[in-house]
């Protein structure tokens, strides 16, 4: 598997040059296949690069009605809470662009109980992306064009946390748990569903990483086995994009 790194000197520029190239890859994308499908990630990071890809000067030449949105994760909260990664994205991104609302698929938060809400967005998932043909048939896995993702300081991604059970799911494409950080309940897509992913950009800031990132991407890593960030490993790589206070 090819790790990709680039490095920039600020969260600035880190946030410019990774949006120009995910709008790269969804106008590839849509050039390709007719369409894009993307999972959002949260995190203030994520946040400044979607504000940077609602810049007309950068999405120029985008459909966004060939443009598809789920995430990755969600917090088991109000999708106009401040905690909200679909409100987060909503505000910073989709709604600055032309993309119609029914292409934004957000985790149905409003479902009790939140295993109930993971086992519906599945459905969701499995008859959109099997309308799209855009499944795996051998993984029995969905395929995304497009995968965002971030690190936690103790190296977790999307909702997948170090020592969960979740992250040895196998089959499942969407579960719920209790996050450690506040026993906040969460919804998450599985380690095999990101794998899948045509193209996975990891977006990483914030001081206090340094150790996780170095793990994750040596080959022997003495940590990267307790990081479920490691264990994101698509068969066509992965790129990272990171500011120096994160490789510190």
């Amino acid at each position: 598997m090819e790790i990709t790194v680039h490095e920039f000197p600020d969260m600035k520029s880190l946030s410019v040059q990774s949006a120009r190239h995910i709008a790269g890859l969804i106008k590839e994308s849509i050039e390709s296949k007719g369409r894009c499908i993307i999972s959002l990630s949260g995190g203030s990071s994520p946040r400044l690069v979607y504000e940077k890809l609602s810049n007309p000067e950068i999405y120029a030449g985008i459909d966004w009605s060939r443009v598809f949105i789920f995430w990755g994760d969600e917090r088991y909260t109000g999708h106009t809470s401040e905690e909200s990664n679909y409100y987060m994205a909503y505000r910073a991104l989709l709604s600055k662009v032309s993309i119609p609302q029914e292409n934004i698929f957000r985790v149905p938060v409003e479902v009790e109980p939140a295993k109930y809400a993971a086992v519906l967005y599945e459905r969701i998932m499995e008859k959109f992306f099997m309308s799209m043909g855009a499944v795996d048939a051998k993984k029995r896995m969905p395929v995304f064009d497009i995968v965002l993702l971030g690190i936690g300081a103790d190296g977790h991604t999307a909702s997948l946390f170090p020592g969960h059970e979740v992250v040895n799911e196998k089959k499942r494409w969407v579960v719920s748990l209790e996050a450690p950080e506040g026993n906040r309940e969460r919804i998450t897509m599985t380690i095999p569903v990101l794998n899948s992913a045509c193209s996975v950009i990891f977006i990483v800031s914030g001081s206090g990483k340094g150790k996780i990132i170095r793990s994750v991407l040596e080959e022997r890593g003495a940590d990267k086995k307790d990081y479920p960030a490691s264990k994101i490993i698509p068969e066509t790589g992965t790129v990272w994009f990171v500011d120096k206070r994160a490789v510190k």
